[in-house]
């Protein structure tokens, strides 16, 4: 085998490994899991684009329209557009690592046999976590890994987040099911490929609509929909398929919906009969809010966005309900781009779907390969399950949804012919580019390892020493500059000469750097600077990190208690007050055991009363 062929192979198999692996780490949600396995997709691209280089070819153009969202987030990051440079320099890592396996994608699976293989372990890793999610289920709902959490509300499968796995469901469903009907299509009787085809869709089915995701739901009659909309008026649709074929096939649609309803537990349907609710739900009252919130945000920086991986700090400004919860995402991959890449951010979202969608059109008309062109629309229609459920929650965050994305999208859109440009040298370069960022991703991955070790340390002392010792090496770490202040100052009670706290000020300082609107660093340099004895730097800082997050209860507690404290009752009412307004499924009791939770002032404690009224 020639180097060329080797570079290629294992650049593939590189990246199965990370697609059967992802789900495993809590769908690589911790930063560890999540850059390790950036790594690994970037190095397959490293080996894939090394590959065309040797052979001498360029770059398709699927690949360019791929490193489009990459190219956004470089132009934040070096125009220093981001209100968090140091989430959006992370964030181009991974983009860049979603590009490059989806570069890969698309150019392994535009082989027949490479195809069958991708599908292959998709379907796999789908069916081994429906397995594990339904022997969890039958120890107690709500275990995540035989342990139960007040922290993880709704886990399903190795999800922290149940929404999550049907993401992942979606695309195993409508690839057996886009490939039993081409197995029966061809075969024009149900042979024991299409009954095991068939069977196999409707157990993950069940396992999906198991977990209760309503999204999910949504999302699987919507790709459903569209593997029949592009089988019978598509590209190289049937010369006539006629009214009487598509009721058909929603007909059985319809029965093997039903039949897998019938499958989960009755506290399932309960929740997927909750969609009528709407806002009237606690849930779809959260997500609208947030809606709301992101799209202010999205309108306050409309051309280059807030900055990927900005938004935890970009949207507080914005969001005036739910002060008890610090929104870290939009509940909507969707929304969220448009709010961290603005119009940039969505043109070059534009430009690949366009070169994807060529390319399906083009797959799909070519009629002799029927095997790939069933794959092709198979996938096309899991692609578009997991696009309309991007628009319903944010399961792209994750990066075993986001590979499984990349995987159905190379299926759908691998180019039948392809045309490439640059030649060797713009492969090369691109390799080397991949290269680079495969070591950077490791070297993140180290960082988060050793900070979750560090601040696992009881002691205060020894937390502060070890999180010196990771900076040390990791200074671009926000949340290790944070951590490490709070164990200064934890620790700064028997030193009077004040350093500790001194420190715990230029840490905050640090982190700050790195995310300039990030309101709990503001609050808790407020808090060491009261404790410095820096009234008006910590009212200044209270002031800030009031600004930046409105809504949030912690901060505008604290700010009543330090006005309190600085014997400014009537204002501290007045700051309870602004809280109140702001959070308005407070009730008056509630309110009232906040503001006694604060402090024991009985002057500040009648105010809140005269103002909660009787």
């Amino acid at each position: 085998m020639s180097a060329a062929r080797t570079a290629g192979a294992a650049a593939e198999a590189l990246l199965l490994l990370a697609l059967l692996a992802a789900p495993w780490p809590y769908g690589g949600a911790p930063d560890a899991a999540r850059y390790l396995l950036a790594a690994a997709a970037l190095a397959a691209g490293a080996a894939w684009a090394l590959s065309r280089a040797l052979e001498g070819e360029g770059l398709p153009l699927a690949t360019a329209a791929a490193l489009g969202l990459p190219a956004v987030a470089l132009v934040q990051v070096l125009s220093g557009r981001s209100v968090a440079p140091a989430r959006t320099r992370d964030a181009l890592l991974l983009l860049t690592a979603f590009a490059s396996a989806l570069a890969v994608f698309l150019g392994r699976t535009r082989e027949r046999a490479a195809a069958v293989r991708v599908a292959g372990a998709l379907v796999g890793v789908c069916l081994a976590q429906a397995a594990f999610a339904l022997a969890q289920w039958s120890l107690g709902a709500g275990r995540l890994y035989g342990r139960v959490s007040e922290e993880v509300t709704a886990p399903f499968g190795s999800f922290v987040n149940h929404n999550h796995f049907a993401a992942l469901m979606e695309t195993g469903v409508l690839l057996c099911a886009g490939l039993a009907w081409g197995v029966y299509r061809r075969a024009e009787r149900a042979t024991p490929a299409v009954l095991a085809l068939s069977g196999l869709a409707l157990a993950l089915a069940a396992a999906q609509l198991a977990s209760g995701s309503r999204g999910g739901l949504i999302a699987v009659l919507a790709g459903a929909l569209c593997l029949v909309a592009l089988r019978l008026f598509g590209p190289g649709r049937p010369a006539a398929p006629g009214a009487r074929a598509g009721l058909s096939v929603l007909v059985g649609l319809g029965l093997a919906a039903a039949l897998a309803l019938a499958l989960v537990s009755p506290q399932a349907r309960t929740r997927l009969g909750s969609l009528a609710r709407g806002r009237s739900d606690r849930s779809g009252a959260y997500r609208l809010d947030t809606a709301r919130a992101t799209l202010a945000a999205a309108a306050h920086r409309p051309l280059l966005g807030s900055g990927f991986g900005a938004f935890e700090d970009a949207l507080p400004p914005f969001k005036r309900r739910h002060g008890d919860v610090r929104t870290t995402h939009a509940e909507s991959d969707a929304l969220e781009v448009l709010a961290e890449g603005g119009l940039l951010g969505l043109l070059a979202l534009g430009a690949l779907a366009a070169v994807c969608a060529r390319a399906l059109a083009a797959r799909l008309r070519y009629r002799r390969e029927r095997t790939r062109r069933w794959l092709a629309l198979s996938a096309a229609a899991a692609a578009a399950a997991v696009l309309v459920h991007a628009v319903l929650d944010f399961g792209l965050r994750l990066p075993a949804v986001a590979l499984a994305l990349a995987a159905v999208l190379g299926l759908a859109a691998a180019p039948r012919e392809e045309r490439a440009r640059g030649g060797a040298a713009a492969s090369g370069l691109l390799a080397a580019v991949f290269a680079a960022a495969a070591v950077a991703a490791l070297v993140r991955a180290q960082g988060a390892l050793a900070l979750d070790r560090a601040g696992a340390l009881a002691d205060a002392r020894l937390r502060a020493a070890a999180l010196a010792d990771v900076l040390a090496v990791h200074p671009g770490l926000a949340d290790g500059h944070r951590a490490r202040a709070l164990a200064l100052a934890a620790t700064a009670a028997g030193d009077r000469s004040g350093q500790r706290l001194a420190r715990a000020g230029r840490e905050l300082a640090d982190a700050l750097r790195g995310r300039p609107q990030w309101s709990a660093a503001w609050a808790d340099l407020a808090w060491v600077r009261e404790a410095a004895g820096d009234a008006a730097g910590a009212r200044s800082s209270l002031d800030q990190a009031a600004a930046l997050d409105p809504a949030s209860a912690g901060i505008g507690l604290a700010r009543a208690a330090f006005l309190v404290r600085q014997g400014e009752r009537d204002a501290a009412v007045t700051e309870m007050g602004r809280l109140w307004a702001h959070n308005p499924g407070w009730t008056r009791p509630e309110v009232e055991a906040a503001a006694r939770r604060q402090t024991g002032d009985v002057s500040f404690l009648e105010g809140v009363s005269r103002l909660t009224g009787p």
